[in-house]
């Protein structure tokens, strides 16, 4: 997660510095992949804002959800905009994805990057559907976390250290 030094600055910089940096930033593979599924996910502009003349600022309140990762704008929460797990995703030992995997070799099987690698060998406890049957079993409103809100103006954390060699922007 991005500090909140780190966010400040970002929502300081010139919109022109942004883009060069994500752009930049893209160059790794991995990363423009996450960056373009969190572009293509964000949400389009509320009704309120469309066609009133009004264009949102880009920190109206956007925040990321923390049931099933998405950005959304918190005036704009519906009851089922949000899809997701509420149970655990489980080792699944009789799956065939763990027939030939060597944990010495091949990395640990109890952890996030096999969950990306290998949704099939893995369960929902909540209903029984590996990682790559279902993308959630379950509706509701977006859950924000306040640290991973995208807002003007956030404080710092206490267990955070500001980072004395930043640029601020003007």
């Amino acid at each position: 997660m991005a500090s909140a030094a780190f966010r400040e600055q970002v929502l300081r910089a010139p919109e022109s510095v942004v883009k060069q940096l994500l752009l930049a930033l893209c160059e790794d593979k991995d990363v423009e992949k996450i960056a373009l599924a969190r572009l293509n996910a964000m949400p389009k502009s509320s009704g309120a804002s469309q066609g009133s003349g009004r264009k949102r600022k880009a920190t109206d309140d956007l925040a990321i959800c923390v049931q099933c990762e998405s950005p959304f704008y918190k005036d704009d929460n519906r009851p089922k905009d949000c899809l997701y797990h509420p149970g655990e995703s489980e080792v699944d030992w009789d799956s065939s994805a763990w027939v030939d995997h060597d944990e010495n070799c091949h990395g640990e099987i109890d952890s996030d990057s096999m969950r990306k690698e290998h949704p099939e060998g893995f369960i929902w406890s909540c209903c029984d559907k590996t990682g790559e049957e279902s993308a959630g079993c379950t509706r509701g409103y977006h859950e924000s976390d306040p640290n991973k809100a995208w807002k003007e103006g956030s404080e710092v954390d206490s267990d955070e250290e500001d980072s004395e060699d930043s640029e601020d922007w003007e």
